[in-house]
């Protein structure tokens, strides 16, 4: 499931100099810019973001948490975002986000014109501000911004 979330990201890269395509919307693309893709609230768990820095379809990754355990994590409180991480990111994605920060996150996203993709806990609603789309790629299921 991990690694079909991370090609469904690393594919929509390949998407950075069109809009709208296959209801993607990169509202932030710059033609022939590198697709950058920020991971909000990484945790412990580093299986998509492994993926996603080993995909030549993603030039530029981050990754972001309140408290970074590893010098490849950037610090950020979301509460009070620092904005120049996600500046001109064209994905943004969160997984098993808690639901008080849903709307940080799409704040964020919608700041910076990104496309949303958020994986929640498989019992737990929605809480992001912003309509949101149920996607169902191969194993994985998670919410993308339309």
């Amino acid at each position: 499931m991990w690694n079909d979330l991370g090609e469904y990201i690393a594919n929509h890269c390949d998407y950075k100099n069109k809009d709208n395509i296959d209801g993607f919307n990169n509202k932030s693309n710059v033609y022939n810019a590198p697709c950058k893709v920020v991971e909000i609230a990484i945790g412990k768990f580093f299986s998509v973001a492994d993926y996603l820095t080993n995909n030549p379809l993603v030039e530029d990754f981050s990754a972001t948490d309140i408290n970074p355990n590893d010098s490849n994590i950037l610090f950020d409180d979301i509460t009070n975002p620092n904005m120049d991480i996600y500046e001109c990111a064209n994905i943004i994605y969160s997984i098993r986000p808690p639901q008080e920060l849903q709307p940080y996150i799409a704040n964020i996203a919608n700041k910076t014109g990104a496309t949303l993709i958020i994986k929640p806990f498989f019992n737990e609603d929605l809480n992001a501000n912003i309509k949101m789309k149920l996607v169902n790629y191969k194993k994985a299921t998670f919410y993308q911004s339309i």
